[in-house]
């Protein structure tokens, strides 16, 4: 699909715009910073890993460490905004011009704020384009960016099953579909070697800081625990692990009766997927939803993941665009207008006001809809436009 000139300069201008504001309102002293000493460490600090992110994290956070005089800020943020224009693109050359629309006016909505001061775009792009290698049936490329794509975020592992049903579906029999697999293990297990040997034993800290965390302020398990504080059920600001979390007695029961319910959805996916009703590209949307509507963490940036696959999928949807501006009204919106951050430290707040509280509540019932939507999605819905990848 051709991108005209006219609607490229377009894109380009909004999106630098959006960088503009960004770093104009002080949005640059949070994540990238934190990248940059990440960056610094690794370098120049012999070759220690991130805390919190896999191997590759290294990689896009090394934008971070640009010439000497331009600031590094700056230089990350134009990194993904080149990142941002490529995903258009491809995004449009695969799904159409009406799903390259979809992917700018999310992005740039529901990513306000994050979008160029984050690098979950990188393994968002990463993913899109492992399926992009599965719908032509080219497994080994499709494995290996899987598993970089593990290696930057770890959460596109959860597609792995769905790449192996729809090679099982194109016409390999199981054990070459197992075989043709490898290369997502051996491509993770290379990560993981070279972590363990430059770290040790260190190398599982960001397993162990993802699993370590409390419940996440945005996720949907808090806004149940908000729910059941309205009713006495024990609830608790907390700022811990670098977010805004919500703890109490009843806080790990949630987090493991939303992980159940990730494994049931899955197994319904792959169940729909296996027997013909849902496409690779709708198993995919279904899995990635699912892990956001049911992850005890989602903070604004996992939104990326799951955005382009969005706009592939469903272009530009009512429900979807109405989850963008609510997240972006949350963040940076009602984080800075409720105290939350940008705030010297005595000014900062120590609770969640409700108008915070409601629009998380909101903007993750609509995801949750979404979420269903999507996971008992059909097959038969625009099947001559996406017949290729049945």
């Amino acid at each position: 699909m051709r991108v005209n000139a006219p609607a490229f300069a377009a894109v380009t201008a909004g999106v630098a715009g959006v960088l503009g504001v960004a770093l104009a309102r002080g949005l640059r002293f949070t994540d990238v910073d934190v990248y940059h000493r990440e960056a610094l460490a690794f370098w120049a600090g012999g070759h220690r890993l991130p805390t919190e992110y896999p191997i590759l994290a290294i990689v896009p956070f090394s934008l971070t460490l640009p010439p000497a005089g331009i600031d590094y800020a700056w230089a990350f943020s134009f990194g993904m905004l080149v990142l941002f224009l490529v995903g258009w693109i491809a995004v449009t050359w695969m799904a159409g011009r009406r799903a390259g629309i979809a992917y700018v006016v999310y992005l740039l909505v529901g990513g306000f704020g994050v979008i160029l001061s984050r690098y979950d775009l990188v393994p968002a792009l990463v993913t899109v384009a492992a399926i992009a290698a599965a719908e032509r049936k080219r497994w080994p490329i499709a494995y290996v960016l899987l598993g970089l794509g593990v290696l930057l975020k770890i959460y596109p592992g959860v597609l792995l099953p769905v790449f192996l049903i729809q090679q099982v579906r194109s016409g390999s029999s199981a054990p070459k579909a197992a075989i043709s697999a490898l290369w997502f293990g051996l491509t993770v297990a290379v990560g993981v070697a070279a972590s363990l040997a430059l770290e040790g034993s260190a190398a599982f800290d960001p397993v162990r800081f993802a699993l370590e965390r409390p419940v996440q302020v945005e996720s949907v398990p808090a806004t149940v625990l908000s729910l059941a504080s309205l009713l006495g059920w024990p609830a608790a600001f907390d700022q811990t692990f670098n977010s805004f979390n919500i703890t109490g007695p009843g806080d790990k029961a949630v987090s493991a009766l939303f992980s159940a319910l990730f494994v049931i959805g899955s197994l319904f996916v792959f169940y729909r997927q296996a027997t013909g009703r849902l496409t690779l590209r709708q198993a995919c949307l279904a899995c990635v939803c699912l892990l956001l509507a049911t992850s005890k963490v989602l903070s604004t940036q996992y939104l990326i993941w799951v955005l382009p696959l969005v706009a592939m999928e469903l272009e530009l949807d009512p429900v979807w665009i109405l989850i963008c501006v609510l997240t972006a009204l949350i963040f940076p919106g009602l984080y800075f207008l409720t105290g939350l951050i940008d705030q010297a430290p005595q000014a900062t707040a120590t609770a969640y006001s409700w108008p915070f509280v409601v629009a998380i509540a909101t903007r993750n019932a609509l995801l949750v809809a979404a979420t269903f939507r999507v996971v008992i999605g059909s097959a038969d819905r625009d099947v001559n436009r996406r017949a290729h990848l049945a």
